[in-house]
């Protein structure tokens, strides 16, 4: 199930490493995904309190897949983006360019002021008009155990994604972004689940360690991203 523009051929994506300093080369991330993970196996069952049936110990090693909709659109995405031992090239592209930056894409389309005064700045140069970047393989895994999560307690539903990556300009104009946060560094997610309260959400993220974990109650959402393993309240 793909309900999603394809990528654009004509529009490549950004590499955040060219203009973000702490940014790791996408070429090692590809290549560290395949390898291996940083998260654990499912070994118990967090928030119902008990081991589910038919997960086996090699969680990791089966394919991986995601199910994601924009909240307030009709995209929609459900795929398999890693398979015997290796990232599938086309699937992880089209999960990218789903998590794009919807915000910065209209600022393109409308040809901002704020887009314009960047680029005379020099701060921003044509290579890095582009609202999409290849996502860090770490933060999908993180999204593949949530999606693995509620398909083993029978949920049938995506996850919520309110923000993916966020290119530097429009993360700037976010309020209460953190300008050295990991949403311009294209590893981070912000969701909701329907029918599943955040505070759960959360805690899940908690028992994965496998970044950053924020939980917004307030706005109804989880965030997580790749980096060190951290939990906040907003």
């Amino acid at each position: 199930m793909i309900l999603t523009d394809a990528p654009p051929t004509g529009l490549p994506p950004l590499d955040p490493q060219e203009f973000l300093g702490t940014r790791r080369k996408m070429i090692a991330a590809l290549a560290a995904a395949a390898a291996s993970t940083c998260l654990p196996a499912f070994a118990v069952a967090p928030e119902w309190g008990k081991s589910p049936a038919g997960v086996s110990g090699d969680f990791w090693t089966q394919p991986r897949w995601v199910w994601l909709k924009r909240a307030g659109t009709d995209e929609e995405i459900k795929v398999v983006y890693w398979a015997n031992g290796q990232l599938i090239t086309e699937a992880y592209h089209q999960i990218s360019w789903f998590l794009r930056d919807r915000r910065f894409e209209a600022m393109l389309s409308a040809d901002s002021p704020v887009i314009a005064k960047a680029e005379r700045s020099g701060r921003l140069s044509a290579a890095q008009k582009s609202p999409w970047a290849l996502m860090d393989p770490v933060v999908l895994d993180i999204l593949y155990s949530y999606s693995a999560w509620l398909s083993i307690y029978g949920l049938s539903r995506p996850l919520m994604v309110t923000s993916g990556f966020r290119h530097f300009i429009s993360n700037e104009l976010t309020e209460g972004a953190a300008l050295a946060g990991w949403h311009p560094k294209a590893g981070a997610v912000d969701f909701f689940i329907q029918g599943v309260p955040v505070e759960q959400t959360a805690r899940f993220g908690q028992w994965l360690s496998g970044g950053g974990v924020g939980l917004y109650p307030k706005k109804n959402f989880t965030h997580v991203d790749r980096g060190r393993v951290r939990t906040w309240k907003s």
